[in-house]
């Protein structure tokens, strides 16, 4: 399996953690946030590209897919502060060559008091770390 997982999570934390002072970021998927603001990034998506291998048989490139979560719980502000936070992390996704899939805006899922974010985004890595898009 090509597994770069920690890097990618790295860049997106750091970035997030830099803009947004505070802020709680994990690297899994969350199903109610205990803390607030939070920031969860998961790949839920690891496949072999058959259609690009070669005579070998030897994993070169992956399907990726990584799911983005935000939470804020502020008392004033919150779709303002999970927007700002998404548009970070969004941002940094996208300039190491995912795609954004779905975005989802859900402040009804938990109640009112917490406005949440989830993308999901994809792209195809090979044995080098190189991301393409899908």
């Amino acid at each position: 399996m090509i597994d770069y997982e920690n890097e990618i999570f790295t860049s997106i934390a750091e970035e997030s953690r830099d803009k947004h002072p505070g802020i709680i970021v994990k690297g899994e998927y969350v199903r109610s946030p205990a803390e607030f603001p939070m920031l969860a990034i998961s790949e839920f998506q690891n496949v072999m590209i058959d259609e690009l291998m070669d005579s070998t048989k030897e994993e070169k490139y992956a399907g990726l897919g990584y799911r983005i979560q935000v939470f804020s719980n502020k008392q004033s502000g919150k779709k303002a502060e999970a927007k700002a936070i998404f548009a970070t992390a969004d941002a940094k996704i996208r300039s190491m060559g995912f795609r954004r899939k779905t975005y989802a805006p859900t402040p009804e899922i938990y109640d009112s008091t917490i406005f949440s974010i989830v993308a999901t985004y994809e792209a195809i890595i090979d044995t080098n770390g190189v991301v393409y898009k899908r």
